[in-house]
């Protein structure tokens, strides 16, 4: 009911219609039994039958039929109402949180598992209470009206009646309780997960596999989960599969009961009609109540699976957001400081410890290292997609925590070397939500270089790209992006390794589209090429989350072992490919 919301009304009118309709479910059992009960009364003379008395009988019969099929009708269309309204709101109320939570939380998570919650999970809530509510408090109420009705005609025989349904609830329970049903579930819930992720990726790299004629095979992790997510099938179909045998047994077991207390109470019943109609109301009834007390089960299964899908959710609307300033600072100047920062993705380990420099305002600053030195993580914290642990990010002076994080991506623009492409027009691609009109669209397509190849697709600006439409390639894809970013015009520039990828040609269109968007900026370049950044105004050498080096390229040329290798490695693979490219 909490993820519910407003829903939640319509949603308890569901379930008491869902009541209703089980009453009117189990109410001709009890009007026949009353027909019964006075022909048997009145067997050696039926011209004493009160004939009205079972023609109302009659009646009622056929109204608690109807009220039982327009009551469950309603009870459905309410639910299922409800259910398309919550989907909605969940699903808003997602998105919201994940607009408003450390862009980091997107890194550290794999794309795989946010699609499962914002898709599967938030339809399984929706498929619950469409299709299960209703039919998990009729299970629920089925029972418990049965047994309560049946306790006025004997209670000794209906209390009787209790016995399988507690038998079989404490063999769910035990099943369920157990380490064996706690770690199949939990296996079941991870292994999904990780083949979740993992068929992204391999859906992604199906392009790798084709052009270097690889197997399939070549993906191992993919088949490695794939079979672990099997495995874990089979366990838990064998696990279900003995604890609904059990079940099946005990919840069978009325009629086993029924036939032996029903003689032993025969000697106290007051007369044979009464003996022979309660017997057969019993048998009727409670014999029946292996269907339902299943039903109930099955119902209280899908609960708990259910659970896991709202735990789950719950997760991400319990993500803790960027903290809010209380009284935000506007920024005068747009130099980038980072002072003694320190950081820790997991609290262990430090991604970055201590890291000290300064990106004056107007110039260019390289930062670059080993692969997993730091860099990338540096630039996240600079844009805030996560707060340092200790130190502080000061922009003109001011701590990044200090200034509104909707006013902070108004001051900052960042290119990254994964450029996103939306599955919508290029005009809007570039847009990003900007009102700003076609002839700034067309201004910021030239300056980043993309503007010749925008107009040779078929619809130009308004051409369709993306996953569903034209594909671009990686460089134009990173020219977009710088586009997205001319179009913004911000003080603040990130730029994260974002020609690591491009091919010769692409790269030098890419640095003349850097260097139109980086004029009379602040602009952090984390670099993969060395020669990227060797015209910078400074550079910052990092490796294992520490600053090692800092100065132009000849300063470190001079002064710094691990930037003069880096150089070296850098040239020698240059020089490699003008020789591959010559042979060609």
């Amino acid at each position: 009911m909490e993820l519910a919301g407003s829903r939640a009304r319509p949603l308890a009118g569901a379930c008491a219609l869902a009541v209703l309709s089980a009453a009117a479910r189990l109410a001709p059992y009890f009007t026949i039994y009353l027909m019964v009960r006075a022909i048997i009364l009145n067997w050696n003379d039926l011209g004493a039958l009160d004939l009205p008395f079972l023609w109302g009988l009659a009646f009622a019969t056929v109204g608690a039929a109807v009220l039982h099929g327009a009551t469950g009708y309603l009870s459905m269309m309410l639910a299922h109402r409800a259910a398309f309204d919550v989907l909605y709101e969940v699903r808003l109320q997602l998105m919201d949180k994940l607009a408003r939570i450390p862009s980091g939380y997107f890194n550290q998570v794999r794309q795989g598992e946010i699609k499962k919650v914002l898709n599967d999970d938030v339809e399984k809530i929706e498929g619950f209470i469409a299709h299960n509510l209703s039919d998990t408090v009729c299970a629920v109420a089925l029972p418990l009206l049965t047994i309560a009705a049946l306790a006025f005609v004997d209670w000794r025989l209906a209390l009787l009646l209790v016995v399988p349904i507690v038998v079989s609830f404490l063999l769910l329970g035990s099943a369920l309780g157990s380490p064996e049903g706690a770690a199949c579930q939990r296996a079941m819930a991870q292994s999904r997960e990780k083949l979740n992720g993992t068929t992204v990726e391999f859906v992604h790299g199906m392009p790798v596999v084709k052009v270097f004629n690889r197997s399939l095979a070549a993906f191992g992790r993919f088949e490695a989960d794939a079979r672990e997510f099997v495995g874990n099938i089979k366990w838990a179909t064998w696990f279900n599969a003995r604890g609904m045998g059990k079940l099946y047994a005990a919840a069978g077991t009325q009629m086993l009961l029924l036939l032996p207390a029903v003689l032993i109470i025969l000697p106290t019943a007051a007369s044979y009609a009464d003996f022979l109609s309660t017997a057969l109301l019993f048998f009727l009834v409670g014999g029946g109540m292996k269907e339902p007390v299943m039903q109930m089960i099955t119902q209280a299964l899908g609960v708990n699976g259910i659970n896991a899908s709202v735990a789950r959710i719950d997760e991400v609307l319990a993500e803790p957001e960027l903290s809010q300033p209380e009284h935000p600072v506007e920024p005068t100047a747009f130099d980038l400081a980072f002072e003694h920062v320190t950081f820790s993705y997991d609290g262990k380990k430090n991604a970055v410890e201590d890291v000290t420099f300064r990106v004056p305002a107007g110039s260019v600053v390289g930062l670059v290292g080993p692969s997993g030195g730091g860099k990338s993580t540096l630039a996240a914290l600079g844009l805030r997609f996560f707060d340092p642990q200790e130190g502080r990010i000061a922009l003109g002076g001011v701590d990044l925590r200090d200034i509104a994080p909707e006013r902070l991506t108004e001051l900052a623009s960042s290119v990254f070397q994964d450029s996103f492409v939306l599955d919508d027009t290029v005009e809007n691609n570039i847009l990003m939500g900007s009102s700003a009109p076609h002839e700034r669209v067309v201004a910021a397509a030239e300056a980043a270089s993309i503007a010749d190849v925008i107009d040779a697709l078929p619809q130009g600006y308004r051409t369709v790209v993306g996953a569903d439409g034209t594909r671009l390639s990686g460089g134009e894809a990173q020219r977009l992006a710088i586009a997205r970013a001319m179009l913004r015009d911000t003080p603040l520039i990130i730029l994260d390794e974002a020609t690591a990828y491009a091919d010769a040609e692409n790269e030098a269109k890419i640095q003349d589209a850097f260097a139109q968007l980086a004029a009379r900026k602040t602009v952090l370049v984390i670099a993969h090429r060395m020669k990227t950044v060797r015209t910078a105004d400074l550079i910052v050498v990092v490796d294992e989350g520490r600053v090692v080096g800092t100065g132009t390229h000849d300063d470190l040329m001079d002064a710094c072992p691990l930037y003069r290798s880096m150089v070296d490695a850098d040239e020698r693979k240059d020089a490699w490919t003008l020789t591959v490219g010559k042979e060609g």
